[in-house]
Parts: structure tokens; sequence; C-alpha cells
């Protein structure tokens, strides 16, 4: 159980990144709106789908990826540090021009990158421990039961 969590961070910490690059090739030669951006790019991550579910019942888009984080971020296995990163980049993406949203999305980018790589090492750490400790239970059991 503990193992799939880290590999469900790890796909999603994936996923934003893949967002983040998306994003600021949007940005960059199509200047779209911001909720535009994530319902194109978002797909694969849940608490985009909410933002936009929020932004359509009539919050503002920061207004709406708080929400989204707040109420979904944690359920798709992103830890308490990975959701402070996803508030940051909504607080300031769409609040700049081109140039600053680019450079806002070439940050984060860099910052998820990190996440990613410690998320990485996190699991290449524990999941082998969560492993072993299942085989020793299952031996432990068989051998009471003999």
């Amino acid at each position: 159980m503990e193992s799939h969590k880290l590999a469900l961070r790890v796909e999603k910490l994936e996923r934003f990144l893949i967002f983040i690059t998306s994003a600021g090739a949007e940005v960059r030669y199509s200047a779209a709106p911001v909720d535009e951006i994530v319902a194109k790019h978002g797909a694969g991550l849940d608490f985009l789908s909410d933002c936009i579910k929020y932004g359509r019942d009539g919050s503002s888009f920061g207004e709406a990826w708080i929400s989204a984080v707040k109420s979904e971020a944690e359920n798709e296995g992103f830890s308490a540090k990975d959701c402070e990163l996803l508030l940051g980049f909504g607080e300031g993406f769409g609040t700049s021009d081109t140039n600053g949203q680019i450079s806002h999305c070439r940050l984060y980018s860099q910052l998820a990158a990190e996440n990613l790589k410690n998320a990485k090492d996190e699991q290449a750490r524990k999941s082998r421990l969560y492993q072993m400790l299942g085989i020793f239970a299952g031996i432990s059991l068989s051998l009471l039961l003999i």
C-alpha cells in the first residue's frame, strides 16, 4: 500500500511537470488564457479538472486553483511539500505578461523536477523496505502456522 503511494506520487509529479512544460509552451506561442491552458493540458491530474469545474462555477482562476489543490491534491498522492509547490505555481500563473509567465513556468519546472527527483529517490529507498517487510511478515506467519 505504501509502496503504491510512493509510485503514485512519482507519476503525478511527472504529469505535473509535463503540464508546466506544456503550459509554458502554450503561453509562449499562443498567449492563451490560463483557464484554456489548464483545460487543454490538464489531463491526468484530477485537481486540474476540479480547477476547471470551479472556474466554470464562477470562481476566479486563483480561487479555483487554491480550492482544487486543497480539496484534491493530497488525495492524488501529492505530499504536503508538493501541495505547497502547486499552490505557489497557481498563485503566480496568469498574473504577469508573457515573458513573466514563461519565466514562472521555467522556475516551477525546475522546482517540480527537484521534487520529482526526491520522490524517485524516496520510492527507490522505501519501496524495497516495504517489499521486504511484506516478505518477512509472510514468512513469520507461515512459521507460526507450522
